[in-house]
């Protein structure tokens, strides 16, 4: 019976299928606590802030994402864009938390929700049972 893969080389394999060989599109999960210092993986400091629990990343094969799974058997290389730059990313395949296909396990940070309708003064809220005549 073959050893089975390790977390890493089944990370890799599986992004691989999904990435390369499917032209799927994969939302990866990382943790940024385990990525290292800023100047090895090139992710904005501001970008990790936003989300202390898991940055979602979206990799679809239609983008450039210029993508190299095999320079570093640690990590796979990527070039990524945060509001309209573009950063070359060293994910490491241990900081990988969640690779999903499609929205199904992405834990979103922010959802879409109705703005509050604005407070009226107590002074111009219509009194209840009266009406009004309007010119």
């Amino acid at each position: 019976m073959a050893a089975p893969l390790s977390s890493t080389a089944t990370k890799r394999t599986v992004v691989r299928a999904l990435l390369v060989d499917g032209q799927q599109t994969a939302k990866v999960v990382i943790d940024a606590s385990k990525l290292g210092d800023e100047s090895v993986h090139g992710f904005p400091a501001s970008v990790l802030s936003n989300y202390p629990e898991g940055v979602p990343l979206d990799l679809n094969p239609a983008w450039p994402l210029e993508l190299d799974l095999d320079g570093d058997p640690e990590a796979f290389l990527v070039s990524l864009s945060f509001a309209g730059r573009v950063c070359r990313c060293r994910v490491a395949w241990s900081a990988i938390t969640l690779i999903a296909v499609g929205i199904g396990g992405v834990r979103w940070e922010h959802e879409d929700v109705a703005p509050p309708e604005p407070e009226v003064p107590a002074a111009r809220k219509p009194k209840a049972g009266h009406l009004r005549l309007v010119d």
